[in-house]
């Protein structure tokens, strides 16, 4: 209970000024609206934010959402009533042999240069000699935890932490190997952004695209949404993003639906202004692929797929079943809504 009170005190504290100017709903309303909805029903006073459900009219249509704490839940349950099977889940945990599947079944993947089994000896040199830099990961890591960007300066090499796919802060060979300690990695070489992108982007990092898929229980498999991802280090951005969302039925980049902080916002804006409802390229060959990808998969019901789009076309990173659901359900639509009736 007094977790609820101090985390809706900080929220409003942080975006109750800009919602009173921009909306006309004073700050202590605000207050009183988080608390009811926090200390009823256990909704965190972000994601009350997120989904504006200090609205009267929103807070009527809560129970569409699937909250930060539920996110686990959901997916498991979801899981349970398609009928996955351990088997899958492993093989889209496991990248290396993921990228092997999918590859030999016609599905565009990044290149995989070679593994670094966990706990052994590891030298990059072999791998920048015809190349000026690779990305490393942990073959069975998600939210893009233990990353790293290696690159070549002539005979040395820089080590540089990644998060969320953003190369962040100079690291050590130390570093990585203590994380190498931790699981089996992943070398592949740093891709390049499609020049539709490239100038959105103002490090090296690459610009993604996450497409999720889902087999639903009443219209079969679909598209439920995808997003642009433009790594942007900024204090205005989200996780390390400007992010987008894609009209699924044309491509066509849109600018974000909701409400955002007003440094979020000028961000956002003005990465839109720059590519302004232009269409992703290569998007029909990007649906394409998402769809076989998941047909090779039935028993999941959703999986969130991760591209880059290189100046030769699009090419798949990998695949995710237990994706995070706020930034979707901000874009498109709570994720329980059409679940009466559904079974």
């Amino acid at each position: 209970m007094f977790s609820c009170w101090r985390s809706s005190i900080r929220a409003v504290a942080h975006r109750g000024r800009a919602v009173a100017e921009q909306e006309g709903i004073g700050r202590v309303t605000q207050l009183g609206h988080l608390l009811r909805l926090g200390l009823c029903h256990c909704i965190p006073p972000g994601e009350a934010y997120a989904f504006r459900l200090y609205h009267r009219e929103a807070r009527r249509n809560f129970w569409d959402y699937v909250f930060i704490h539920e996110v686990k839940a959901f997916h498991r349950w979801r899981g349970a009533r398609s009928g996955e099977t351990p088997a899958s889940l492993a093989m889209l945990q496991d990248k290396f042999r993921l990228a092997e599947f999918l590859g030999a079944r016609g599905v565009p993947m990044a290149t995989a240069l070679g593994t670094a089994p966990r706990g052994g000896v590891f030298d990059p040199t072999p791998y920048l000699q015809t190349r000026s830099r690779i990305f490393c990961k942990p073959n069975r890591g998600s939210a893009g935890r233990d990353a790293f960007v290696i690159k070549r300066r002539g005979v040395d090499i820089d080590i540089f932490a990644a998060k969320n796919g953003v190369m962040t802060k100079r690291s050590s060979l130390d570093c990585l190997k203590r994380a190498m300690a931790r699981d089996d990695f992943l070398i592949q070489p740093f891709l390049e952004n499609n020049p539709d992108f490239a100038g959105l982007c103002p490090t090296e990092d690459v610009v993604t695209l996450r497409v999720i898929t889902e087999i639903h229980p009443a219209r079969g498999m679909e598209c439920y949404c995808a997003t642009l991802e433009i790594p942007n280090l900024s204090n205005g951005a989200l996780k390390g993003h400007i992010m987008l969302p894609i009209e699924v039925s044309s491509g066509r980049i849109a600018s974000f639906p909701g409400r955002l902080p007003p440094e979020i916002q000028l961000n956002h804006d003005a990465v839109f202004d720059r590519i302004g409802n232009q269409t992703v390229p290569f998007w029909d060959s990007i649906m394409e692929s998402a769809f076989r990808a998941h047909r090779c998969f039935p028993d999941i019901y959703a999986v969130a797929w991760d591209y880059v789009v290189t100046p030769a076309g699009p090419v798949m990173l990998e695949g995710n079943t237990g994706w995070g659901a706020t930034t979707p359900q901000t874009m498109y639509r709570g994720l329980l809504r059409d679940e009466t009736g559904t079974g």
